[in-house]
Formats: structure tokens, sequence, C-alpha cells
């Protein structure tokens, strides 16, 4: 049976993937492919930021290279401006620096697939086709591609969200979150494969 506490976290994420997912855009299907990968990129960005100050935190023992890598220059330059931010003290040390790092590995696992998979299906994407006689011959898909998309982009920003705040929220919120990822990834996957067959 499940737990108050996951369901407590299970209902929100859920809701708010549902809400992404019947949001209606006016934007074009490229544009929301580029809006979706842009996203995923922003996001890799920061999470590598925040990878780099964990480790700045952490000292000598959260770089790899000891020492020589923690002395070096960049690392006096960048200093200042990535510990300016004292707010996020469970985002620094060696444990936050082994959590950001699979979350960059999870990331690197995943989203180069998903985009790949969102690539190939914007292309296959087949638009309404409407006959002399007004019939319409063939249902716009354009649209099912963009939801998917949305989803997906989102239910991943929540995932990453949730993997550097894990010591705040625990894992259940970020399984959640991949769950929705995983679904939407897969109808996109069932999709090309329906379609280019």
């Amino acid at each position: 049976m499940a737990s108050v506490a996951t369901l407590a976290w299970g209902v929100p994420i859920f809701a708010s993937i549902y809400a992404v997912a019947t949001t209606t855009t006016i934007k074009t299907l490229p544009e929301v492919v580029a809006v979706c990968v842009a996203t995923l990129v922003i996001k890799a960005l920061l999470i590598a930021l925040l990878t780099v100050r964990a480790r700045m935190i952490g000292g000598e023992a959260a770089f790899g290279g000891g020492k020589k890598e923690a002395a070096n220059l960049l690392f006096i330059v960048f200093k200042p401006v990535l510990l300016a931010y004292e707010w996020a003290p469970a985002l620094g040390g060696k444990a936050a620096v082994e959590r950001l790092e699979r979350c960059v590995r999870n990331n690197c696992e995943f989203e180069p697939l998903f985009a790949g998979l969102l690539l190939a299906a914007s292309v296959v994407a087949k638009t309404e086709v409407v006959s002399k006689k007004g019939v319409v011959l063939q249902e716009d898909q354009t649209e099912l591609v963009k939801s998917l998309a949305l989803v997906a982009t989102y239910a991943r920003v929540l995932h990453s969200t949730f993997f550097v705040t894990w010591p705040l929220t625990g894992s259940e919120p970020r399984t959640f979150a991949f769950d929705g990822f995983f679904f939407a990834t897969l109808g996109l996957g069932v999709y090309v494969v329906m379609i280019a067959a």
C-alpha cells in the first residue's frame, strides 16, 4: 500500500505533468522542438555550474585531481562568483559532488536519446491533409508530438531539480518525474516506429 508521503509527492507531480500535457501551444512543431532542446541545454549548463560549485565548496577532497586540480587558475578566478550564493549549503561538499555527478551522468544517458527521438518524430509527424471535397484524409499529428515533447522536457527539468535537492525531497519525487519522462519518450518512440514502418 502506498504511503501518504508517496502520494503527497505523486499527486502534484503527475497533476503538473498532466497540466503540461493538456496545454495548447500556438507554436509550430519546429519551434517547440527548439524550445525543448534549448531548455535541456540550459539545464545541463546549470547542473555543470552547480557541480563545479560543489567541488569548490568541498575543497581538495571533492576534486578528483587533489591539490593540483584544486589550485587551478580557473578555480581561483571563479571561486568568488560561485561561492557568492550561501543559500544552498546542501549543494556543497563531497556528497553533493557525487550526487551532482550522478545527475550529470543520468542526463547524458537519457537526454541525447530523447533529443534524437524528438527530432525524428518532428520529421515524420504528419500534418492534416484535407481532400478537395473537404474530407479529412489524415489527422494532424503534430499536436501529439508537441505534447509529448513538452511533457518529457518538463519531466526532465523536474527530475534534475529533485536530483539536486535529494537530501530535502528524498527519492520518490525524482522517480515520479522520471516516470513522466519515460512514458512520454516511449510514446514518441512508438509514434516514430508506427509512422516509419
